[in-house]
């Protein structure tokens, strides 16, 4: 019902905005089209989570809790991969247009291996995400957007800006097999924490890379916030450890199955990023040089995954810390001629984090880092 009163509302809005403007001859184009890739709302090169294909292979800082094989060395080289789409349902174009509205669908899926351990190469982890659904507006400036030959127009610095809305994400994080039995083997106290939440999403942008030949400089503003702020970001039950070993200030509970459970501190249920992508103008052979940025502000999870004592009484804190994390990505892209859409672009580049580990139960882990080689499939 929100979804269809905001769909209303939008082209009440768009319609007085254009009532000035000579109608489109087309039909289809007055309606709207279903399921046709549009050029704006995507993930920057940067992100973290992204809603494209990547795979960066490079060094990954050591940590005990996440080296299955135990090796004494500062890095290792793992493999960190994204497996990301994002499905335009539908879209509209108005005011020959200078506005438009994309409705669309995202998910992606991590996959974290350490491929330099002998024994089994394992997964360390895997996280999921899923939104339902995802409403971006477009409001281009003067007539940049309207040409189709992109090389015979002017661009001014600033192009357009964008307002993305998805009320519904939900995000499910899950350790890999081996590393759930080293812990059981080991005698951990928390063998395994279930990172599973529910969170809606708000992200401004000031010039879209909608044209993927030009010089472009995009600026992005981003935040979400859990739902559920008071089941926090994560939780334990008692058959994946010892729940008193949990600092919170929730008192243990019995869950759907009987079994006792904890949720995580509260504290501040969000996160905020900033994003920064530079573009520059494509070369008559399809390359273009590529640079994106980002700093977000989190929560780095408030328990400990070494030890191994069980506690005898519970564990008290506040919240769960804040954490600054850094992305960086700089390389080369080739777009492919006369397509533009789904795959159209390869990239190639080094993409280096720093900050608590992003991944699943481990971002309890601080001072975590990674750089090495990317490839972008978008």
């Amino acid at each position: 019902m929100n979804s269809i009163l905001l769909i209303c509302l939008f082209a009440a809005f768009s319609s007085a905005l254009c009532a000035a403007e000579p109608a489109p001859d087309s039909v289809v184009y007055r309606a709207g089209r279903w399921f046709r890739y549009v050029q704006y709302g995507h993930s920057l090169y940067a992100d973290e989570h992204p809603d494209f294909v990547r795979m960066d292979f490079g060094a990954v800082s050591y940590s005990p809790v996440t080296n299955y094989g135990d090796y004494d060395k500062k890095y290792s080289p793992q493999i960190m991969a994204v497996f990301g789409g994002r499905i335009s349902v539908w879209d509209i174009e108005l005011c020959q247009r200078r506005f438009g509205m994309n409705v669309s669908q995202t998910f992606s899926a991590h996959l974290w291996m350490d491929i330099s351990e002998r024994t089994t190469s394992p997964v360390i982890n895997t996280d999921y995400r899923i939104a339902i659904p995802t409403f971006t507006f477009i409001h281009r400036f003067g007539l940049t957007a309207v040409s189709d030959r992109p090389d015979n127009r002017k661009h001014p610095f600033f192009k357009n800006y964008s307002i993305q809305l998805c009320p519904f994400k939900h995000e499910s994080t899950h350790i890999g097999d081996e590393m759930v039995l080293q812990r059981a083997d080991k005698g951990y106290a928390l063998r395994r924490v279930n990172v599973s939440y529910n969170y809606a999403e708000a992200v401004i942008t000031l010039n879209e890379p909608e044209d993927r030949y030009i010089e472009n400089h995009t600026f992005r503003l981003g935040a979400f916030a859990l739902l559920q702020p008071g089941q926090g970001w994560y939780f334990v039950n008692s058959r994946d450890g010892a729940v008193n070993n949990l600092a919170s200030t929730d008192d243990v509970h019995l869950n759907q199955a009987g079994q006792p459970e904890r949720y995580g501190p509260g504290g501040m249920p969000f996160e905020v990023w900033l994003q920064y992508q530079y573009q520059s103008a494509c070369s008559p052979h399809g390359f273009q040089a590529l640079v994106s940025a980002e700093v977000r502000n989190r929560a780095m999870y408030a328990y400990s995954l070494t030890e191994t004592d069980i506690a005898s009484v519970p564990r008290y804190i506040a919240a769960d810390p804040r954490r600054f994390t850094y992305s960086v990505f700089v390389g080369a892209r080739y777009n492919m001629p006369r397509y533009d859409g789904y795959f159209s672009r390869v990239s190639v580049g080094v993409r280096a984090y720093h900050g608590n580990c992003p991944y699943g139960m481990f971002r309890s882990v601080d001072n975590f880092s990674h750089v090495g080689l990317c490839i972008v499939y978008q």
